[in-house]
């Protein structure tokens, strides 16, 4: 398992580590390693302790908002060729940021 930790500096030879939940430990050392490892030393001894994370599925009534226009410019001429003029503009924004393209198919 991988967790972050922020490491700082917090003074001259004195560094502070920490982790984000769900699992949190703060540890300081003099060097960041030293903090790094005091941190995951933690971290261990709550997982052998018996700390873990499980995902859970909550069920949700509201319906998707979207779904109710999914579909509706499916046959609509005028969506394609809206389509190919964003493309088109995007692809201009992008060469004039210096965006190389390589325009084979």
């Amino acid at each position: 398992m991988q967790i972050p930790v922020v490491v700082e500096s917090v003074g001259s030879d004195h560094f502070r580590a920490q982790s984000l939940p769900p699992f949190s430990a703060v540890a300081d050392g003099t060097t960041k390693e030293e903090a790094v490892s005091k941190v995951r030393d933690e971290l261990n001894k709550q997982i052998e302790e018996g700390k873990d994370v499980v995902m859970v599925e909550v069920e949700t009534k509201a319906e998707n908002p979207w779904l109710k226009i999914a579909g509706r410019l499916k046959d609509n001429p005028s969506f394609d060729e809206w389509r190919a003029e964003v493309e088109a503009y995007r692809r201009q924004c992008d060469v004039e940021a210096g965006v190389e393209y390589d325009e084979r198919p």
